[in-house]
């Protein structure tokens, strides 16, 4: 058990460091004048995502949700101790392909390794597969905590993992109640 969380820290502080230097993970929420203009090349390519054929695309305003709710969190203070996660560290980490989402951002705690934030907007069948990664992640965190760590087994076992429509949101944190009144706060 302890070898099984050795490697489990192991594996945080790399994903930390990897996230350390990344940029918030937004979508593209407004298009710039230059994409306006299908004449003209954009300066910097736009981020890409794929959509199965049969999937009806999502509304626009679902396609900035993620970042609105990230914003309404750090302007609340609520992720004042975390780190952005990179696209590469929530596909390492929980499995989380954003290419095949509409958006999505993460962020976990850079000292303790407890607390994380992850918000996903995607096509029904991505969603449900989402939802059950981050499902397995939180099973799998409790089974790691529970004989190691008894306050961050409370934490993850009050986790808020939620499923609205497209939208996938899990917290851990001892704010997750706060936080989910702030996401519900936000506009889709």
């Amino acid at each position: 058990m302890k070898r099984l969380f050795s490697l489990f820290l192991i594996m945080m502080l790399l994903c930390a460091c990897a996230g350390a230097s990344s940029q918030d993970i937004k979508p593209d929420a407004k298009p710039t004048q230059e994409a306006q203009n299908p004449d003209q090349v954009p300066s910097e390519a736009p981020v890409q995502t794929t959509q199965e054929p049969d999937v009806e695309p999502i509304a626009q305003s679902g396609a900035d949700f993620a970042a609105r709710v990230v914003d309404a969190w750090k302007s609340a203070g609520y992720l004042d101790a975390m780190t952005p996660y990179s696209e590469e560290d929530l596909l390492d980490y929980y499995g989380i392909d954003l290419s095949e989402c509409t958006c999505g951002a993460g962020y976990a705690d850079a000292v303790g390794y407890t607390t994380e934030a992850v918000i996903v907007v995607a096509p029904k069948a991505v969603a449900d597969e989402i939802e059950s990664l981050l499902s397995d992640h939180l099973a799998d965190a409790k089974e790691v905590f529970r004989s190691y760590d008894p306050e961050a087994y409370k934490l993850v076992e009050d986790a808020v993992l939620l499923r609205e429509g497209e939208t996938v949101l899990m917290i851990v944190s001892p704010d997750a109640k706060a936080m989910l009144e702030a996401f519900r706060g936000v506009t889709p």
